[in-house]
């Protein structure tokens, strides 16, 4: 009962995170292909979520391969 919970909270949290790493390369792209190009301007706090998002969904990977 309570693994399920927690596997299910796991698999949220990583489609979660996996749809805002995906805003951030879509935005990121976006600024790259605009004329003139634009800076992505992270801010410290956004910088700290996205390497939270990224560590969380390479854990899972490890994880899932191991």
């Amino acid at each position: 009962m309570i693994i399920d919970t927690i596997k299910y909270v796991i698999i949220f949290l990583t489609v979660f995170f996996s749809i805002s790493l995906i805003r951030l390369i879509i935005n990121f792209f976006r600024a790259l292909l605009s004329t003139p190009p634009e800076k992505v301007v992270i801010e410290r706090r956004d910088l700290i979520y996205y390497g939270v998002c990224f560590s969380f969904i390479i854990t899972v990977i490890i994880n899932y391969l191991s």
